[in-house]
Formats: structure tokens, sequence, C-alpha cells
């Protein structure tokens, strides 16, 4: 194999991967008899407001849609992290990842249904989280999680009991509480409000509350606010993203399923509304497609090979970005600088940033820094020996990346790439 087809079958790889399309949690009970006691909510709630604002408009051509990303456009340090797990441990795959100063945690829901939590730097395990029962204090599944860092809290979902359980960063239980509804991805607000986005999940008992897409908490996890998209009919489909709401630097937001705009969450004033949109023309969903969104949904996308938005998004001090995904082709990146103007966009890669030879979208960012996942293939550390070799010409020095795979234990396990972003 050439080395220009090595690096197309691997920017192709990379790109393929996705953390966050899976089916929700399978649910035995129904709405109804899990939840009595909340039955009649509607009068609890009122509705965000969505407010159209005056978002940025990107409108790619298909030269912006097929273009390759220069990564030395968008980032100015990296360094890759192995995942050091205590014995017997380990991350079959990432669903999702936060950071705090010191630590990263890492969510494997479907292959293990672990959280683990890992030194940021270091890369060793320091904690671990794992379904154990349905008593005080245990979970059934780990369906989704966030952090308190104010509180050095971690928050914990459990979709199968419909509770939240709350931990300290050391591992101690410190409270549990059931939750009014079922949901799929949620954020903790001060005040200890939780804001929930759920459909499809069982949620008959809330009347016509169910119906909507997002869900506000106060800190009895009580009801206190409702969204429905009222561009798409997020009920139709069972095909379910998972990291639809985000946070950086007191900026929420929230990117609804086929999509292709940004919402900003503005709790203290009520509101929702679009900061960031990209239209695809012809390669993306229309306004039709949207009306038909369904249950064949993904049948309909491997015959048109349409991109749609499917949850992944960032939103730094300096960027925006948004991943949209597809049946049959590498996915589209499009990142936008919000201080210069600058629009990086593409379906393919160009490794021309240090010795840098691996790069996913990122799964979390905290200010400027970011971090993404890799898989290395299953390779070993000669498999790159010959890579390198055939590249020694090229006047680029791969010093840096040769030394990260020579400590490398295990090629099967994912590892971190943690990079920062430029300003």
């Amino acid at each position: 194999m050439t080395i220009n087809k090595f690096w197309g079958v691997l920017i192709a790889s990379l790109f393929l991967f996705s953390a966050c399309e899976r089916q929700k949690d399978e649910v035995t009970e129904t709405g109804n008899s899990k939840f009595l006691s909340f039955v009649g909510s509607d009068s609890l709630s009122t509705e965000f407001i969505y407010s159209e604002s005056d978002p940025v408009v990107l409108n790619l051509d298909e030269n912006q849609i097929d273009a390759k990303i220069k990564l030395s456009d968008l980032m100015t340090d990296y360094r890759l992290l192995s995942l050091k797990n205590w014995d017997g441990g380990v991350v079959g795959d990432i669903d999702k990842i936060l950071l705090s100063d010191s630590l990263v945690f890492i969510l494997d829901q479907y292959t293990y249904n672990s959280l683990q939590i890992f030194d940021l730097f270091t890369g060793e395990q320091v904690g671990q989280f794992i379904p154990t029962g349905e008593g005080p204090g245990e979970m059934k599944s780990i369906s989704e999680f966030d952090l308190d860092e104010a509180n050095r809290r971690i928050l914990i979902y459990d979709n199968s009991l419909a509770k939240v359980l709350s931990f300290s960063f050391e591992g101690d239980f410190l409270s549990e509480k059931r939750l009014p509804l079922r949901a799929h991805s949620f954020k903790i607000f001060p005040g200890n409000q939780l804001f929930f986005s759920s459909f499809n999940n069982g949620n008959g008992h809330l009347g016509k509350t169910a119906e909507s897409d997002i869900f506000l908490l106060d800190s009895n996890f009580i009801i206190r606010s409702t969204f429905k998209y009222p561009k798409i009919d997020q009920m139709l489909s069972n095909y379910v993203p998972r990291d639809v709401i985000r946070e950086n630097g007191g900026v929420v937001t929230y990117f609804p399923r086929f999509s292709n705009e940004l919402l900003k969450v503005d709790v203290a004033n009520n509101t929702i509304s679009p900061i960031f949109q990209v239209n695809l023309e012809a390669k993306g969903l229309s306004e039709k497609d949207f009306g038909d969104i369904g249950p064949e949904f993904i049948s309909e996308r491997k015959e048109d090979k349409k991109f749609y938005g499917f949850g992944l998004h960032f939103v730094s001090p300096t960027w925006m970005g948004m991943k949209f995904n597809r049946f049959g082709g590498p996915e589209l990146h499009v990142y936008y600088n919000k201080t210069t103007g600058d629009i990086i966009s593409g379906t393919g890669l160009e490794f021309d940033f240090e010795d840098l030879i691996f790069y996913s979208f990122p799964l979390a960012c905290v200010d400027q820094e970011c971090v993404s996942f890799i898989r290395l293939g299953g390779k070993q550390y000669k498999d790159y020996e010959e890579i390198f070799k055939k590249e020694e010409g090229s006047g680029r020095d791969f010093t840096k990346v040769k030394k990260f795979l020579e400590s490398v234990e295990d090629f099967e396990q994912p590892v971190l790439l943690i990079f920062k972003l430029k300003d």
C-alpha cells in the first residue's frame, strides 16, 4: 500500500467513528407505571421563549464541503495521552468526555457501562463507577453524567431507574433523587437546576408536556420550563444522539438532532436562540426532509448520502464547531473563528501540524483546550515504524509521536488527543 493510500484509509477510519450514534436505553416499564406520583404535571411548567436573534450563518458550497482541513489552521499545540487502567480494567469505547482542572472523566456506556476517571496529565486511573444494583446509592445503568466542579460533585443519571445520583470526585456517595421523567442528555446549572434533553423516552405520564424536547428542573426536581424545537419534530425517529447539550465558559448550547443550527440556552432569561447556522445546499437536509423525518430516516440517508446534524459540537472563547454525520462517506467538520471570521471546513484532513498523524472532532473543550479520542486500530509499534520510514524524505520530525507510540502498552484501547485551539 502506498503512503497516500494509507493516509486515505487512516483518515476515513478516523472520520467514520461515532461515539454518539446509539439507540436509547431499553426501558421495559411504561411511563405511567414508573411515575404514578408525577401524572398530571402539565400545569407545572412554562415554555422557553424561542428568539430568532441574529446567528452566524455559513453557506457552504461543494468545494468547502469536499475540502481538506489543515490542522495548522486550527491548533497551536497538542499532546497524546495513553490511559493506564487499573488491573483488569479497560475502556472499550468512549461515549462522552468531560474535563476538570486535573482530571478527565470518560463514559463508556455501551461496551462496559462504566464511568472511569483518569489523571489528565499522567493518564493514571484514579476512580471508577460501575452498575451495582437498584438500592440506595446504586445504579442499574450509567446512562449519562455531568460535573458540578464548584462543589466537586459527579452527577450520574440512571435512565433505567430514572434517578440522578451524586458522588464526590473521590467517589463517596452523597445523595440521590428520583426524576419525574426519562431523558438521555443533561447539564447541571447553578442553583442545582438540571437541564434535560428527552424524546421517545416513555414520558406519557407528563401529558402534553411530554411532547417537549427540553426540560428544566429546579433543585427539587420539579419541571419548571420546557421547550419544543419548532423546526423539526424531534419525537419521530428513534435514532438518538448523546451529547446535544454542552457548556464552555458559561455558554450553554443545544444542537437539536438532524438540525443545521446551534442554539444558545439562557436560563436566567428563559430564552433559547440560534447562534450558529450551517447551510449545506443539496448535500444537507432540506426543509422537505425535515418534515419527513421518521422511522425510515436511516434508510433514507443511506440512499441519498445527505449530511445531518447529530448533536456533536463545541463553543470556545474563539471558535464554534459542528460535526455533520452521514452514511456512506466521511463526516463533515465545520469550524468558525469568531474573532477573525475564518471558516475551516471539509471531509478530509491535511496533517500539516508538527508530527501529528491522528485527529478526531473534540468531545469536550475547556476554554481553548479540547480533547478527543483516537483509535490506534489494533496496530503495533512496528506497523507505524514502516510508515515513518516511508516519510523519511518529507522533512517532518516524528520524534514526539514516536516517543508516545513507544510508550503505549495496549494498542487496542483508545488514546486521548488533547490540543489547544488557535486564538
